[in-house]
């Protein structure tokens, strides 16, 4: 039957380390429907649809597909349910063919009809890969209409694609919505689509459902709904973030007051116009004791730009300058020893040893200064224990390994690690995730006593609530280039999120 509800989630809720991410969501899909989901970061969306592809379990509610109660086991369980994710990273396998990559898993047998469907696709996507090319050899945006090609090969009843379009040329954009809306109609397939890109849903979508701190906030047809009125839902409340802080006309006063007022040619460091992989145009400054605010949406690219300036990638062109003076970083060595340093957004891939001590990893940055022919253990413990205290990390002494430390406490030690190395920029990349409200504060207390200090800081995060409590100045990315600063009193929670989503009120 025509648009008959093909899959209903009622009352699923999850949390992570006992965070919720997802409270009570009621969300149905029907087929030969094309539905929007959207929200800004941190809403739920990715949580949901990974519990609907079975990536996750959920604590609790139930999934019912054409009207009868399944539990989705795991990925390889919904695609046999007729459901299917079409990832944001492709994740081809590089030394397969593209027709093996797409083949995988599926009954020999049936081979020669797989093959009739995938050329046919190919023609309709207007792919100028071939199936014997290796998946290292395509680009990512190829290797996207590879994953939306294993789906639909497939006849899955469900596809859900989560940022389709975001490496795509215009002219690849608009082969995917043809093939999306001939799909719908001749083959009756019903379509998850989430995008950051909101100007898309217009084109594209029939039915929105907008998410915001794990719960639904609106829905209904997309003729209902304005690019405006969409951000304006999307706005984060005040509090969501755990942070426990009110924004106030008395703050941003402060913020104006305090703001740092130096001439151009006392910046602290200066970037123009810097391309590297993951963003094409950035450019901001930084006075002496400044925190600037660097935020946009999941994708904007600002991790790929700091590790680019940390020197773990490399830059592709653009001059970085540091108290004037151009700088070429080629390493993350060059740039601690230049007086930048990088907090990572992930602290347990890249920004601790979660199996050294307090002591020594506090010490990592700076073993150059420790070593004469042997290591200084004495020096190294009176330097651990000086951050202990100045950062109040709750631990046993400086010998504990940090694995043992609650994450709050984690973040405090790699903070530590690079003060150690006495920097004059300290970039940190979402400096509070997945650490409660109290840890939270402590970290915002040391974050404003470093700036007063005299540090410059470029705060990355993707939490608006926490960009507007602790930024001087705030510069907003979008689809890999900075697009907008705001100063106070325009630091407001709504201005950051249009920006973000690439809505400049007033231009």
């Amino acid at each position: 039957m025509e648009n008959e509800k093909i899959i209903e989630l009622k009352n699923i809720s999850k949390a992570f380390v006992g965070v919720p991410v997802l409270k009570n969501v009621n969300f149905s899909l029907r087929a030969g429907v094309v539905h929007g989901l959207v929200g800004g970061n941190g809403a739920g969306k990715s949580t949901l649809m990974k519990i609907l592809s079975g990536v996750h379990q959920p604590d609790e509610g139930e999934i019912w597909i054409r009207g009868q109660k399944e539990k989705i086991k795991n990925p390889h369980d919904a695609h046999l349910k007729g459901i299917y994710l079409v990832p944001q990273e492709p994740a081809l396998f590089p030394f397969l063919t593209i027709e093996e990559n797409i083949l995988l898993g599926t009954p020999k047998k049936n081979r020669p009809l797989y093959l009739k469907k995938i050329k046919e696709l190919m023609t309709a996507l207007k792919c100028d890969f071939k199936l014997d090319q290796i998946g290292a050899d395509l680009t990512i945006a190829k290797q996207q209409l590879v994953e939306l090609i294993k789906g639909l090969v497939r006849e899955s009843a469900v596809i859900i694609l989560d940022e389709p379009t975001s490496a795509l040329t215009s002219r690849e954009v608009d082969a995917l919505f043809e093939t999306i809306k001939s799909l719908k109609e001749e083959k009756n397939i019903a379509f998850i689509y989430i995008t950051h890109r909101l100007q898309e849903l217009f084109d594209i979508v029939d039915e929105l459902t907008i998410l915001k701190n794990g719960e639904i906030v609106s829905e209904g047809p997309i003729a209902s709904y304005t690019l405006e009125n969409i951000i304006k839902i999307m706005v984060p409340t005040v509090g969501e973030n755990g942070s426990e802080e009110k924004i106030d006309k008395t703050q941003i006063q402060k913020k104006i007051e305090t703001l740092p007022t130096h001439s151009q040619e006392k910046y602290v460091l200066e970037v123009e116009h810097m391309a590297g992989k993951g963003f094409f145009d950035v450019s901001l400054k930084i006075s002496k004791g400044e925190i600037l605010g660097l935020t946009g949406v999941v994708g904007a690219g600002r991790t790929e730009f700091a590790e680019a300036l940390f020197g773990i990638t490399r830059k592709i062109s653009g001059k970085v300058l540091l108290e004037g003076k151009e700088i070429n970083i080629k390493n993350p060595q060059q740039a601690i020893k230049y007086g930048i340093v990088y907090l990572p957004e992930d602290r347990h891939l890249h920004g601790g040893f979660l199996n050294a001590s307090i002591k020594e990893n506090t010490s990592s940055s700076i073993l150059f200064k420790l070593f004469k022919i042997f290591l200084n253990d004495n020096k190294e413990k009176r330097i651990a224990r000086d951050f202990i205290k100045m950062l109040n990390i709750k631990t046993t002494g400086e010998d504990q390994k940090i694995m043992y430390l609650s994450g709050g406490n984690q973040q405090k030690v790699v903070l530590g690690k690079w003060l150690a190395a006495t920097p004059k920029v300290l970039i940190l990349d979402e400096p509070t995730r997945g650490i409660d409200a109290n840890a939270r504060k402590e970290i915002y207390a040391s974050i404003r006593k470093l700036s007063k200090e005299g540090l410059s800081i470029l705060l990355i995060s993707s939490d608006f609530e926490e960009i507007v409590t602790l930024s001087d100045r705030v510069v907003v990315m979008y689809q890999g280039r900075t697009i907008s600063e705001l100063k106070p009193p325009d630091i407001t929670l709504e201005n950051v999120t249009f920006a973000s989503f690439g809505y400049l009120k007033g231009a």
